[in-house]
């Protein structure tokens, strides 16, 4: 700077100047415009166990957002208190979006039935939304003696709260195991049993009479004969493509037995609505690549990015639909 320039307008300082002012004409900040992310290593906190369904997705969008973000994106699988755990550190994290949930709807019926104590409406900032095809599916050992739904719901008829189903109790499989009493007016004798990853592991060991599990994980310990799937459940009354031999359970006569989910990226509260842009745009061009897409498919659970428009109305109609299942069952 020359004696005969002012303090603050170097060529540096003018550029810098001109650079705000086209911001502000444009309503806008530097830092709005673009937002650089991530910054170092992003953590995806995962409520689930490793193996299961939830984990599989997440670690599949993981290593494509590593692939194309160049910085490590590390799956923390932290299964304790039906999504807590895991809810607690992201919700107390800092809202950079290096620290991240990667869940599903279940956290939305933890908080309407007391197992989550906050709104996650209120407490989180969604970042993706992703509609999940697919199912879940009603499974028992395979030397059962149950070989369809009607089977099942008659022992639970005949002997209340004797046979047991393996949910997480206050999530989403709870909701749909509740969902199957009220349509049948059978009792089950719902049992925590974990993960999907855990719930195989006590069907085959016979520790349950039966568990809700995601469709596709159970495919293989059906094709070894370890499992019989007596229907499927997922957000409308059509078989599963995944296993269309199988009548979904709405089609075996229990029509209210209806009930699907959505994936879930969610950072803590008030993060910045350029980085929210940036992560959403991130995370659906990852789902956006084929061999993403492929794998997904595969597993059976085909996965649908919302846009960012619609983020919020899909979770705010979930929440009102979750919220009047939990009155409906007693839950809350």
């Amino acid at each position: 700077m020359t004696a005969n320039q002012p303090f603050g307008h170097s060529r540096r300082g003018v550029l810098a100047l001109a650079l705000a002012t086209a911001c502000i004409a444009l309503g806008t900040t530097g830092a709005q415009a673009q937002a650089e992310w991530p910054q170092g290593s992003v953590q995806f906190l995962v409520p689930a166990s490793p193996g299961g369904g939830t984990d599989a997705v997440a670690r599949i969008v993981a290593e494509a957002l590593q692939q194309a973000e160049g910085a490590p994106f590390v799956v923390v699988n932290a299964p304790g208190g039906g999504g807590a755990v895991a809810a607690e550190q992201v919700r107390n994290a800092d809202p950079d979006g290096q620290t991240l949930l990667f869940f599903h709807t279940s956290l939305l019926t933890a908080y309407h039935t007391g197992a989550y104590p906050n709104n996650p409406l209120e407490v989180f900032t969604p970042l993706a939304v992703m509609s999940v095809g697919g199912s879940y599916a009603l499974a028992v050992p395979a030397d059962s003696p149950y070989q369809s739904v009607q089977d099942l719901v008659d022992a639970a008829k005949a002997e209340p709260e004797k046979i047991s189903l393996g949910v997480q109790i206050r999530g989403s499989t709870h909701f749909m195991g509740g969902l199957l009493e009220k349509d049948s007016g059978a009792k089950f004798r719902f049992v925590e049993a974990g993960s999907d990853a855990d719930k195989l592991v006590q069907l085959q060991g016979k520790q349950i009479n039966a568990a809700l599990i995601n469709t596709p994980g159970t495919k293989q310990y059906v094709e070894t004969g370890a499992l019989r799937v007596l229907g499927t459940i997922a957000g409308n009354p059509e078989r599963d493509p995944a296993m269309p031999e199988v009548a979904s359970v709405a089609e075996q006569g229990f029509p209210s037995t209806i009930f699907g989910f959505d994936f879930l990226v969610l950072g803590p509260r008030d993060m910045d609505p350029a980085l929210v842009t940036t992560i959403h745009d991130a995370v659906g061009a990852a789902l956006g690549n084929q061999a993403v897409a492929d794998q997904l498919n595969k597993m059976g659970m085909p996965v649908t990015p919302l846009t960012e428009a619609d983020m919020t109305r899909q979770l705010t109609d979930a929440d009102a639909r979750i919220g009047e299942t939990a009155t409906a069952l007693g839950l809350n």
